[in-house]
């Protein structure tokens, strides 16, 4: 009975999650959502060359900070990434 009805989970709760998370983070920054998911995945491309990661659960924070010299107010992105291994090898 289950093979008639193909019943099969749906992404669309984390997918609109992730988004929703695009949107604040950029709204917050001051730029454009296409910027940050732009920056996440030519981080992806660069690191994958050095190391075996999961590009699925890479972390990118993007917070407003006052700058010690200046008292100019600046954005700083962090990126949490979760390494499996590090290669000895670049990749091309």
């Amino acid at each position: 009975m289950g093979r008639i009805f193909c019943f099969h989970k749906s992404n669309s709760g984390r997918i609109a999650t992730s988004r929703l998370k695009m949107m604040l983070i950029s709204d917050q920054s001051g730029c454009a959502p296409g910027l940050i998911e732009g920056l996440r995945e030519e981080l992806v491309e660069v690191l994958s060359r050095y190391i075996e990661f999961d590009s699925g659960k890479i972390e990118l924070c993007v917070t407003r900070t006052e700058c010690a010299e200046s008292k100019d107010m600046i954005s700083a992105i962090s990126a949490i990434i979760p390494i499996r291994r590090f290669t000895n090898m670049r990749k091309e």
